[in-house]
């Protein structure tokens, strides 16, 4: 019986769960120890044929602005405070818009080449019907050499972020490579099908990044242009 329930909550879910982008989830943000970053994000969607809960076309183009400040302390602990999808123009590529985030990382060092980060992400979306939004994540990361880190993990989402009726617990991996002092590569990837399913990769010239955000199958989500910057204070 409990099956047969939780298969038509799933079944009855509204649409806008379905063509939205995947929410944002940093586990190993290069934040510089010492120093204030800020991270300025642009994404852009592109929908076809995308409908809102109540059967109405949405917009074909959004565009949507992604801030981030954080701290990182040298005893290997980062806070950051984050406001996602703020709508430029255009609307409802996201499940949700202006939500608000603390982050917060530990960084331990086990030895010259292993480390663990573990981590947690709680927020709202104001201006609605208050849920609180809750992610917490382990992983472990190898130095391959001083320019390649890999990391893979698992994550835990409550159902208000997941957008289903159901809490979740999945995988997750990425990785970090650096070139030379200008260019580097990073990746972060979240299993399943919810609502932070899917990837993210970034090309990076110095402080300024291109990139793309790729959906998992399943999950609904969709794929985004990315535009950035990092700036640190020093």
């Amino acid at each position: 019986m409990l099956k047969k329930c939780l298969a038509m909550a799933v079944l009855c879910l509204p649409l806008t769960v379905s063509a939205k982008g995947s929410h944002k989830l940093d586990t190993t943000p290069e934040v510089a120890v010492g120093a204030v970053t800020v991270q300025i994000e642009d994404n852009y969607y592109h929908n076809t044929n995308s409908f809102d809960s109540n059967g109405n076309l949405l917009p074909v183009d959004t565009d949507y602005i992604n801030a981030t400040i954080g701290y990182s302390f040298d005893f290997g602990l980062t806070v950051q405070a984050a406001t996602y999808n703020c709508p430029i123009f255009g609307g409802g590529a996201q499940n949700f818009e202006c939500d608000t985030y603390i982050n917060i990382i530990q960084r331990f060092n086990l030895t010259e080449h292993f480390g663990v980060n573990i981590g947690s992400q709680n927020g709202t979306v104001f201006g609605v019907l208050p849920q609180w939004h809750h992610v917490d994540f382990g992983l472990l990361s190898y130095q391959v050499t001083n320019d390649i880190e890999i990391h893979s993990g698992s994550y835990f989402v409550n159902s208000y972020l997941a957008t289903i009726p159901v809490d979740v617990i999945d995988v997750t991996t990425g990785f970090v490579v650096k070139f030379n002092e200008k260019f580097s590569w990073e990746m972060d990837y979240f299993g399943g099908h919810n609502n932070l399913s899917g990837a993210q990769l970034n090309w990076f010239y110095k402080s300024y990044y291109l990139g793309v955000i790729i959906p998992e199958s399943g999950s609904g989500n969709q794929y985004a242009g990315v535009v950035g910057m990092r700036i640190t204070s020093w």
